[in-house]
């Protein structure tokens, strides 16, 4: 294999482990009590027993495991794929305000999914166009959804709260929020239209930005960590895919 074979083959394992990331973190934060209270609060009315969700997290670390260990395929992506979008549209039929979380509980798992298909993509044809694209649009689309439909359309207390006890913001945090909104929305699409170098700084910008935001907002609620959906945790495979998009768009090939 030559260097350009062994780069790709780097990149879909680290875009695997990314999402392996979030399988393993997830499984495992069912040894903490509040994700517990709140996955019995959604099987309840379901009819479902406490022992699903054990089951559940057991698979979820066992799937991480088999992920980091097991190169990208049609077959396990396929199943991947089926499993966020099947937790996705239950989520959203049972509760849908979650699709318009502050904290992207619904929405980050659109580029959960482009870093998934994006892993078997560099596998089967390396950093293709439409590869580095599915990639770039998955880490683009959740600056447009989250300025979009938390912060100006369906603004929440929650959120509204985290801007007013963090103390920085001298005016209506619901002004801010929009303002912010529109920011975020606004570098979504930049994220896909530029080029060249100013195009890498926003990529870094964003990137940084997926670490400090998540860290602040911990400040308020640190148990966002181990919360069932994994708001917080879903940061990592979109902190690797726009690193990626970043190095690969820098790239002369």
């Amino acid at each position: 294999m030559g260097a350009g074979g062994q780069e790709t083959g780097r990149d879909a394992r680290l875009l695997r482990a990314s999402v392996a990331a979030v399988w393993i973190a997830t499984g495992v934060a069912v040894l903490h009590p509040y994700y517990r209270a709140i996955g019995e609060a959604y099987l309840e009315p379901l009819g479902l027993p406490a022992w699903v969700m054990w089951a559940t997290c057991a698979f979820e670390v066992g799937l991480g495991a088999w992920v980091v260990k097991v190169p990208a395929n049609r077959l396990d992506t396929a199943l991947q794929v089926g499993m966020v979008v099947t937790f996705t549209l239950i989520l959203a039929a049972t509760e849908p305000m979650l699709m318009a979380s502050p904290y992207g509980v619904l929405s980050k798992n659109l580029p959960l999914l482009a870093v998934l298909v994006t892993a078997m993509l560099v596998v089967q044809e390396g950093w293709s166009p439409r590869a580095l694209w599915l990639l770039r649009g998955g880490v683009a689309i959740i600056w447009i959804t989250e300025g979009i439909v938390p912060k100006i359309l369906f603004q929440q207390a929650v959120e509204l709260n985290v801007v007013a006890a963090s103390g920085l913001v001298p005016f209506d945090p619901s002004v801010f929020l929009v303002i912010l909104g529109v920011a975020q929305a606004v570098s979504g699409v930049l994220a896909l239209v530029l080029r060249g170098r100013v195009l890498l700084w926003l990529l870094y910008c964003q990137a940084a930005a997926l670490v400090v935001l998540p860290l602040l907002v911990s400040i308020q609620d640190p148990l966002l960590w181990v919360h069932p959906f994994g708001p917080m945790t879903k940061n990592i495979p979109i902190i690797v895919g726009t690193l990626m998009v970043a190095r690969r768009c820098s790239s002369p090939s």
